[in-house]
């Protein structure tokens, strides 16, 4: 087993090889803070900030976006980037374990959502379409911010941007003619988990260069739950027992979560060179890693009526970052701005689980090492009409191994991984003083190739142990229109989406629920088609932004029963006879909702702040008998919002928020498989989907919630500050929808950030 630090192993060496190389060529080591009181994070329809891969004006872009400050982060004391997410934006976020958090945007999650930072997709050959952990591994404590660019990102981003794309943006340091340095300490403490946190920064440069340097350590104990329990909960979520070695013993204080807690460490070194006029280097390394992380929902599952798993963790899960950005704003005939990124990332994810009363522990060990070339001009063709165009190549390897050796691997034993690009081409033109048109379309292929071993447990056919390949490609098109005049703003977007397949689509071999997954090599590419309308107001001190959608969704790719290569519709593994599953295209699915987020200055130094999120999805299934039936889709949350009053005045500033969620019935949940037929009746089986309906009270749906929370923040100083939060004030339980974890009960914490 692999643990901590040495968890990153020999292509984790290469990737902080590559970025120490990536240093020294740029030289320096530093860091920046800012601090600023802001009464919310907002929808940015009218910012000039610079967003998104290319850099580009929020205004410039027909897209609903939204940004989450870094000093609004540390205002409400988020620990992660999920919790970020969760807290300040209108993104839903789900939970496996405490560990973790999987953004949702407009009812598409995991491999459906592109993960960014600085611009470098996170998502890899082994994303999942259940649910996704991997947003963590960024530190919070050096972003500058998160921008969310909700729907539809194939145009600039390629594949998997079909709900949308979350940008992680680290700070970036500014030069110092003058020399000198800064910097921060930051410590955190809150109560529900224990939860502790120690973050710091050191910013240098000068003239020609200027460097950052961040980390942060973060212990989170086990988490406690509400003690205040709705009737509709029963005695659901409680922590009764857990396992102490091999020996089921009772819990004393049953609202602890034991068994949830876990450690991760940051580092972050940014440098920026002057190479001459114009021109600017950027080298960026970055490294994440944890201890184990228990998989809480594994940990509670029972099988006739005890605790299955005696131990079921993730393992140091490591991610390494080394990338090398040329900016030149020269200009030339063929650009005005061009950017060139190189980067190379490693993640390393493991998996060690034994079963109660069980002496083997399995341990699935899986690699995965990434290069990324993103090459982007832009040029004015003459005023009011602008020209974007670029590409990007992409190279990943997948290497996975097990223990005990006669345990299957996760992926192919023999290695598999996949080879792609992409070109596209943008333009925009203004139509007179208020309208612009913007569009563009693009071009993306990749390859899939995946390995199988002779000694496997199963008998492959020969072309299996020779390679299997799976090719895909994908035009995708986007257009919006624009309209901005006085305090209206209208937009209109229509752009398309899809998603190609992945190693972990074409060629996992995986046990969950008593069924068993195995590859398919002839799955396509999913595609979306997203339409959708934006309305601000701006009345004096009243600002009113609506949102409307719709996306279709075609050839999804889902889960099946199927068969082995030898014909078999089973499989028997350590005495449990497993049922085979495949990944096909099989699902068309619509997905539409709306978003509202109204702002009110009630005086200069008060502002109501409220937001509503409603969204449904339905999804075509098929019976056994031929017939398609209209279900629900997977991944929809059930309506939520907030409603806050901010304050900020002088040294201080505060907020009281009620944060809600509705009911989700249980017929609401997605299908996972249909038997019978139209004649005798089909019967539904939902066990095994994303929706998680068996972590559910008593088969009876997600609940509604509502809590209420308190934040502060006190400017000691130029040099120290305070802040201070009380969460879920009522110490209500609630079990968020699809999660695998109950959320915090009461949570009072502090923070103190120096500067110097």
């Amino acid at each position: 087993m692999r643990q901590g630090v040495k968890g990153l192993g020999g292509k984790g060496v290469k990737a902080l090889l590559v970025g120490v190389i990536l240093l020294c060529v740029t030289g320096g080591a530093g860091a920046q803070v800012q601090e600023q009181v802001t009464l919310d994070s907002s929808i940015l329809l009218e910012s000039a900030t610079v967003i998104g891969r290319r850099d580009e004006p929020a205004t410039a872009l027909p897209y609903q976006i939204e940004l989450v400050r870094n000093a609004e982060r540390r205002r409400v004391q988020s620990l992660t980037t999920a919790d970020a997410l969760a807290s300040l934006s209108g993104v839903y976020v789900q939970k496996s374990q405490l560990g973790g958090g999987s953004p949702v945007l407009r009812g598409f999650e995991a491999n459906r959502v592109l993960l960014v930072v600085d611009g470098v997709r996170m998502n890899n050959a082994i994303y999942r379409s259940g649910h996704l952990q991997n947003a963590i591994t960024v530190d919070p404590n050096a972003l500058d911010r998160i921008e969310v660019i909700y729907g539809a990102g194939a145009l600039a981003y390629g594949s998997d941007a079909i709900g949308g794309v979350v940008h992680f943006r680290t700070r970036r340091p500014d030069y110092r003619p003058d020399g000198g340095s800064a910097g921060y300490l930051q410590t955190n403490y809150s109560t529900a988990a224990h939860a502790a946190n120690l973050a710091g920064g050191l910013d240098y440069g000068s003239t020609r260069w200027a460097a950052t340097t961040q980390y942060a350590l973060t212990r989170f104990g086990d988490l406690r739950a509400g003690g205040y329990r709705p009737d509709s909960y029963g005695d659901f979520g409680l922590r009764t027992e857990y396992v102490r070695g091999d020996e089921v013993v009772t819990n004393s204080n049953p609202q602890r979560q034991l068994g949830s807690g876990y450690a991760q460490y940051n580092l972050l070194q940014k440098v920026r060179y002057r190479v001459g006029k114009q021109l600017e280097l950027t080298a960026n390394l970055q490294f994440s890693t944890t201890g184990n992380v228990p998989r809480y929902d594994a940990l509670i599952e029972r099988r006739n009526g005890q605790l299955r798993w005696a131990r079921w963790d993730y393992g140091p899960q490591t991610r390494a970052l080394a990338s090398l950005r040329l900016d030149d704003r020269r200009g030339t005939g063929l650009y005005d701005v061009a950017s060139y990124l190189l980067s190379y990332q490693y993640v390393e994810e493991d998996r060690i689980q034994r079963r109660l009363g069980s002496s083997i522990l399995e341990e699935s060990l899986v690699d995965v090492g990434s290069w990324n070339l993103q090459i982007d001009y832009a040029k004015g063709l003459q005023p009011g009409t602008d020209l974007r165009y670029g590409f990007d190549l992409r190279t990943e390897r997948v290497d996975a191994t097990a223990s005990p050796p006669t345990e299957p691997t996760r992926y192919p034993s023999q290695g598999s991984g996949l080879a792609g690009g992409g070109a596209y081409l943008e333009l925009s033109h203004s139509l007179g003083t208020y309208w612009q048109l913007r569009g563009g379309l693009r071009y993306s292929y990749q390859r899939l190739t995946a390995t199988f071993d002779a000694d496997d447990p199963v008998a492959w056919p020969a072309d299996y142990l020779t390679g299997i390949v799976n090719p895909s490609s994908a035009v995708t098109g986007a257009v919006g229109l624009q309209y901005r005049r006085d305090e209206h703003g209208l937009r209109v977007l229509l752009a398309q989406g899809f998603r190609a397949p992945n190693v972990d689509d074409f060629a996992k071999f995986r046990e969950q629920s008593g069924r068993i997954q195995i590859p398919n090599p002839d799955l396509r590419a999913e595609r979306s088609n997203t339409l959708e309308l934006g309305y601000t107001r701006t009345a004096g001190p009243l600002r009113l932004v609506l949102t409307a959608y719709g996306t279709l969704l075609q050839d999804a790719i889902i889960r099946r029963a199927g068969t082995l290569p030898d014909g078999r519709t089973a499989f028997v593994s350590r005495g449990d006879t497993l049922f085979v599953d495949t990944n096909v295209n099989a699902e068309r699915a619509w997905v539409y909702g709306v978003d509202a987020v109204a702002t009110w200055n009630i005086a200069p130094t008060w502002e109501l702040r409220g937001e509503a999120h409603w969204l449904r999805g339905r999804r075509w299934q098929a019976t056994p008998d031929g017939r398609e039936l209209t279900l629900p889709q997977d991944h929809i949350p059930p309506a939520y919002g907030r409603l806050g009053v901010h304050y900020a005045s002088g040294r201080w500033s505060g907020e009281v928020r009620l944060a809600a969620q509705l009911r989700k019935q249980f017929e609401d949940y997605a299908v996972n498989e249909i038997t019978g037929t139209a004649s005798t009746g089909y019967t539904f089986d939902r066990t095994g989907s994303a929706d998680n309906p068996e972590l559910t009270p008593f088969g009876t749906g997600s609940p509604a919630w509502w809590t209420v929370s308190l934040y502060g923040t006190y400017t000691l100083s130029d040099r120290w500050s305070v802040q201070l939060k009380g969460e879920n004030l009522t110490d209500r339980f609630y079990w968020p929808y699809a999660g695998g974890i109950g959320a915090a009960g009461i949570d009072v914490g502090a923070g103190v950030t120096w500067r110097w």
